[in-house]
């Protein structure tokens, strides 16, 4: 089996570059990003890399992702999609389509369980 391909969104340097670092650490093709903008640039590179994952923050520069991963589902359906925030936003994230939530913060192995789990690798 080939390595999952995760698509990271996270506006936090740090936290990207640690998340980004885990996900490798656990054999994943790992893309990340800092921004949805441009919205459509960034929703047409996803559709084209065609991730196994997308791991994106609830709150992305200010603004709300749930919108953004609305359209993504729209667009392809096959693609899991995991929403971290730091407020209990788990049912406003399933309903925007996310197939989990994670509370922030989370541990390290919380974040691995999880993806496992999505992936279907656990």
């Amino acid at each position: 089996m080939s390595s999952p391909r995760v698509i990271l969104i996270e506006d936090d340097e740090t936290m990207r570059t640690l998340l980004a670092e885990l996900l490798r650490m656990e054999g994943c093709q790992v893309v990340s990003l800092g921004s949805i903008e441009p919205e459509d640039t960034v929703l047409s590179q996803l559709l084209e890399q065609k991730p196994d994952l997308v791991c994106i923050d609830v709150n992305i520069h200010g603004r709300d992702t749930f919108p953004f991963v609305r359209k993504l589902r729209s667009k392809r359906e096959g693609i899991r999609v995991l929403m971290c925030s730091g407020m209990p936003l788990e049912a406003e994230s399933l309903g925007a389509g996310a197939d989990g939530f994670l509370m922030k913060p989370f541990m390290p192995d919380e974040l691995i369980r999880k993806v496992h789990h999505l992936l279907g690798s656990e």
